[in-house]
């Protein structure tokens, strides 16, 4: 025994995970925009739009909202504020898939696709689904979704 006194040992072994659980903490957190993809065009924000509404309709999704946040945000009187758009969009049969396979899963749902003006052109954000899940399934239909996500992302950062 490393400490003959009980007592000592006690004490040494709560210090000793007193130390672990405050390194533990000090682990940063996961990057929260790991699963976004990021990128930049030079083409105006409503061709980036069309080109969106275009790529997302071509794989068999339906847009199922929008939040036109910059409208909004010079509605209420902020001058200058940049176009923002925020699509979402689903298509049933992923819906019903992934409800038979993980209900819990659907809260990732719809899937979302930003547009942002820039003084140089459009900044694109796609949302991908998490795949680091237990269920083998989910993780297939997750990667299966996440290439499609990452064809409509592709599609409207090509060049002209």
């Amino acid at each position: 025994m490393l400490f003959a006194n009980r007592r000592w040992s006690r004490h040494a072994t709560f210090a000793l995970l007193c130390v672990l659980a405050l390194s533990a903490a000090a682990v940063p957190a996961a990057d929260p925009y790991a699963l976004v993809l990021r990128g930049t065009t030079a083409k105006p924000f409503a061709e980036v739009i069309q080109e969106l509404e275009f790529a997302i309709t071509e794989r068999n999704f339906r847009i199922t909202g929008r939040n036109t946040i910059g409208k909004g945000l010079r509605e209420r009187g902020y001058v200058g504020f940049p176009e923002v758009e925020v699509i979402h969009f689903c298509n049933l049969e992923n819906a019903r898939e992934v409800l038979l396979l993980d209900p819990d899963y659907v809260a990732l749902m719809p899937c979302r696709a930003t547009a942002r003006a820039t003084p140089t052109g459009t900044a694109v954000s796609v949302m991908l689904l998490p795949e680091n899940v237990r269920d083998r399934r989910v993780r297939a239909f997750a990667r299966r979704l996440n290439h499609q996500l990452r064809e409509i992302f592709e599609f409207v950062l090509q060049k002209n």
